[in-house]
């Protein structure tokens, strides 16, 4: 008896022996180790085992939004990185595929049937029914329609009607964000669903490919090509996006894509004295909107009420502040006014309220070789030309300045350029105006002995 344990014993011993021996010779490979795809793209891993019977393997991602595995079969879903891990069951044993996913590029066939389903075409609706105005939008968050700050404002508009291409109508009557000098709004739709949320991005390389959807004309689903003319412009201090894809009145508030159906811009404006130079606003410019849900109806430009001047502080300009009803305020009878102008066409306006008679010094420091290139404007409440500034030397060095007596009212003051030098001699170009108000009649330049202090330390600050 006791042999044949010491026998069983043996066997036993032999047999985990040999099923250790046999599983530790077991393994298997993958091939590729690495793999990169295109979204849409498929792969399939192969495996070879060495020493298992009848293999059984699982395999998991760890990135779903990037890759899917089933049974091997690898499918690219969105850019970026990702592992896939092979499992072995009967071993325990694991290999890891490193994948790495890139946005694939497309033609405008396969833009417009991205993209498309999430463009919209917008009508205007004013309180008695009618259509006032056309634009186009689009949707990058669910319940939200991105257009043009212009397409949802007038004065008699109430409410948007928001058309898709799957045929589904919404109407809104709120905005959850607005702002009229980036020209920007964001259409509160919170009952739309089954539309699916478009992509973003910074715009790429200059000379890309590019797409601009939307309803030209009032004509939905359409599509045209061109390039990225210039990544990025400026005018009026504001960011644009330049591109040469055609686009018409009603294509404003449309989505500006670029060659894998990412949004980029926000088309805005063109050019009516050239060909194809067209602008949309940066994508991430809606970062800087306040959200405020207000009606549709309460989207219009408001008059700012001008106060009356009084002491002494700082202004600093704030684009857009183009025209004289989108002027800056000055709340200050006396200080400085810090600016600059992003090209030769910029115009920047400053608007000012004294309730007395008074005069008015003011001196424009623009460096020592652009001081006569420029002007400072003075103009009534109306926009009428009240007085130019002329150049004056002060020790040697050239300024821009005017004097006159002014009565109680609103006034504006404009700072431009003038004609002759090159456009890019003018591009941003900071300035700083000096200026008082005060009781009494105006004397020539320069006669205020603060604002000469100030002119001199600035001219000494830029000696250092």
């Amino acid at each position: 008896m006791k042999k044949w344990i010491g026998v069983s014993s043996l066997l036993i011993l032999l047999f985990f022996f040999y099923r250790a021996d046999s599983v530790s010779a077991a393994s298997f490979v993958v091939s590729p180790e690495k793999m990169t795809l295109v979204t849409g793209q498929t792969k399939t891993i192969q495996v070879k085992t060495k020493g298992i019977s009848k293999p059984s393997y699982s395999w998991k991602t760890s990135d779903r939004n990037v890759v899917t595995v089933s049974k091997g079969k690898v499918k690219a879903i969105g850019a970026g990185k990702a592992t896939i891990t092979v499992y072995e069951q009967k071993t325990k044993r694991k290999q890891i595929v490193a994948v790495t996913v890139n946005w694939k590029k497309l033609d405008a066939q396969a833009a417009f049937k991205s993209v498309n389903p999430s463009v919209a075409y917008i009508e205007m609706i004013d309180r008695k029914g009618d259509v006032t105005s056309l634009g186009s939008g689009f949707v990058t968050k669910q319940g939200e329609v991105v257009t043009n700050h212009h397409v949802v404002s007038g004065t008699d508009n109430e409410r948007a009607r928001i058309h898709f291409p799957n045929g589904m109508i919404y109407e809104a009557k709120y905005v959850k964000a607005v702002n009229e000098q980036l020209d920007l709004a964001i259409l509160d739709v919170p009952q739309m669903v089954n539309i699916a949320s478009l992509r973003t991005a910074k715009a790429g390389s200059t000379g890309s490919v590019i797409y601009a959807l939307g309803s030209p004309k009032g004509i939905s689903n359409t599509i045209t090509q061109g390039i990225l003319s210039n990544r990025r412009v400026y005018d009026g201090g504001l960011p644009y996006i330049q591109f040469s894809a055609t686009v018409n009145p009603g294509n404003s508030g449309g989505p500006l894509i670029d060659q894998y159906g990412r949004v980029i811009g926000i088309v805005s404006w063109k050019r009516s004295d050239a060909e194809n130079m067209n602008y949309a606003i940066p994508y991430e410019q809606l970062d800087i909107v306040l959200r405020k849900r207000q009606t549709i109806s309460n989207v219009q430009q408001q008059l700012v009420e001008v106060p009356i001047v009084q002491g002494e502080g700082e202004t600093y300009e704030q684009e857009l502040n183009d025209t004289f009803d989108q002027a800056d305020i000055i709340p200050y009878a006396q200080g400085s006014i810090s600016g600059t102008t992003f090209d030769d066409e910029d115009v920047d306006v400053f608007s000012f309220r004294i309730d007395k008679q008074m005069k008015f010094f003011i001196a424009g420091d623009y460096g020592s070789r652009l001081a006569e290139y420029f002007y400072i404007g003075l103009y009534g409440v109306e926009g009428e030309p009240i007085q130019y500034s002329q150049p004056f030397d002060y020790e040697g060095n050239p300024l821009q300045g005017l004097s006159v007596d002014l009565s109680p009212g609103i006034y504006a003051i404009a700072v431009f350029s003038k004609e002759g030098l090159d456009p890019k001699n003018y591009q941003e170009t900071p300035y700083q105006l000096l200026y008082q108000l005060s009781s009494g009649q105006s004397t020539n330049i320069p006669k205020s002995k603060k604002i000469i202090q100030q002119i001199e330390h600035i001219l000494n600050e830029k000696k250092k």
